[in-house]
């Protein structure tokens, strides 16, 4: 447990990690990927494993990605997650982390997924919700990131509002999977194995500066792309946001990890 910051340790993700530690992980696929932080994650955490595929939509993130792995059992691949280009029963692992609610169609990505899967094989999914005992910290950042989902939709990116804890559980209790195994965590299982544990607590990387500067960058993103009323009120929601962020600051919100197998 020395490797393990104090603050951590009653957390949730402390169990997670004794979990994984039992998985052996096989050829695992990752949905989503974006710069590949799960995949780090599970790399140091469980049993075994023979090789990770990293799928993206993004060819930003891809090239992000591609230079941290460089060298390891890894590779990544431009990929729409609706249409995963695998044979059938493909992985002896699947898992997504963080991206539920940046999905277009959640239940064709989940088939998908499930279709890949080898019977038999694990199903991970890791994703924050935005109700029961969040403090104020966290409260700051679902507030944040409802706010950043409306916008990015006017843009036109699928982005939703943060889930409720029942509904995650329904999504993927609705799916052919035996031996559901459900955990919750005040911090992402990332911050176990992040150079940076000792110091941010859990309570991630962004400071009041970066906040207001988040904030004032989405705004100029949004322009004319809203009628006058919606620009207005969400201004003020902004400004109304970053002073939470200096009166109260900001941290992940909790989040549910669910283990099941085919």
């Amino acid at each position: 447990m020395e490797d393990i910051p104090e603050t951590f340790r009653a957390s949730g993700a402390v169990e997670i990690r004794k979990r994984l530690q039992e998985i052996c992980g096989g050829k695992i696929l990752d949905v989503a990927t974006g710069s590949g932080n799960f995949i780090e994650a599970l790399t140091k955490m469980l049993k075994d494993y023979d090789c990770f595929v990293g799928i993206e939509i993004s060819e930003k993130e891809l090239k992000s990605a591609r230079k941290e792995f460089e060298g390891l059992p890894v590779e990544f691949m431009k990929m729409d997650a609706e249409h995963l280009k695998f044979e059938n029963n493909s992985f002896d692992t699947v898992c997504i982390s963080y991206s539920l609610h940046h999905l277009n169609n959640t239940d064709r990505v989940l088939a998908e997924m499930m279709r890949v899967l080898k019977p038999d094989g694990y199903f991970l999914v890791q994703e924050m919700f935005s109700d029961g005992e969040q403090n104020k910290e966290q409260k700051t950042h679902i507030l944040q990131h409802h706010w950043s989902a409306e916008i990015d939709s006017l843009l036109g990116t699928v982005h939703h509002k943060t889930y409720l804890k029942q509904k995650l559980k329904d999504i993927i209790e609705s799916l052919p999977l035996s031996k559901l195994e459900t955990y919750e965590s005040a911090i992402p299982i990332t911050c176990l194995v992040c150079d940076k544990r000792f110091n941010c607590k859990g309570k991630g990387e962004v400071t009041s500066d970066q906040f207001v500067k988040e904030i004032d960058d989405k705004l100029r993103r949004l322009g004319e792309h809203a009628d006058l009323e919606i620009r207005d009120r969400l201004k003020r929601e902004g400004q109304k946001l970053k002073e939470r962020m200096k009166e109260y600051g900001m941290a992940n919100p909790s989040s549910l990890f669910l283990i099941g197998r085919k």
